[in-house]
């Protein structure tokens, strides 16, 4: 990846914060509004100078296509089930429905925190 200018890790440093909080990339619209620019032609300047310079990658005619390059990612932690204070009375105590929601976990990629779940 080249170097990139100020302003331009500042939209970088904008859209990873999007992603993170959002789950989804923002549009040049939402990009425009967060960081204050007069139009999002500017926010377009900015990923368009990022993506030449490697730091994400733009999928063209398609809404929320931005995709940050080079990201370590951490997996999400689930909170451990075994704790009673998670259950509500009666709601979740079905044995079946704590088989399906390990599958679906495990199937999603990620990992359950704690040692409780062994699941099937």
């Amino acid at each position: 990846m080249q170097a990139i200018t100020k302003k331009q890790r500042e939209v970088l440093e904008f859209i990873k914060g999007y992603i993170r909080t959002q789950g989804m990339a923002p549009t040049l619209y939402e990009i425009a509004d967060g960081m204050d620019f007069k139009s999002p032609n500017a926010a377009a300047n900015h990923v368009t100078a990022l993506e030449k310079k490697g730091a994400i990658s733009v999928r063209r005619g398609v809404s929320r296509g931005i995709t940050v390059m080079n990201e370590l990612r951490t997996p999400l932690s689930i909170p451990d089930t075994a704790d009673s204070s998670y259950w509500f009375d009666g709601v979740f105590q079905h044995m079946r429905y704590e088989r399906d929601v390990y599958k679906s976990i495990k199937m999603a990629g990620l990992e359950v925190a704690g040692k409780s779940w062994g699941g099937e």
